[in-house]
């Protein structure tokens, strides 16, 4: 399961670099923010903070607790190809 939040999270910063290629932009303040202050190095604190997360998670002894939060890291994925199909179109 931690494999697979670190997929998502690579997902998720491959998702965004192609929506923000169609001329969409990031709807997350805080990581909008982060591309206006740091350019393309944007992806350093967002891989950053997928790793400070599973590190969180291995620490976890809750395994329910682990699926959850990979599961809620699935839907800025889900969220971003959505919107790449619908860009598209």
């Amino acid at each position: 399961m931690l494999l697979s939040c670190l997929l998502l999270g690579c997902a998720d910063l491959l998702t965004t670099n192609v929506i923000l290629d169609l001329g969409m932009s990031e709807l997350n303040p805080v990581m909008r923010l982060a591309q206006t202050w740091l350019g393309v190095w944007w992806l350093v604190p967002k891989l950053g903070l997928t790793l400070l997360l599973v590190g969180l998670l291995w620490r976890s002894k809750n395994v329910y607790n682990v699926a959850l939060v990979v599961a809620f890291c699935s839907t800025p994925v889900l969220n971003n190809l959505l919107l790449i199909v619908a860009g598209t179109n």
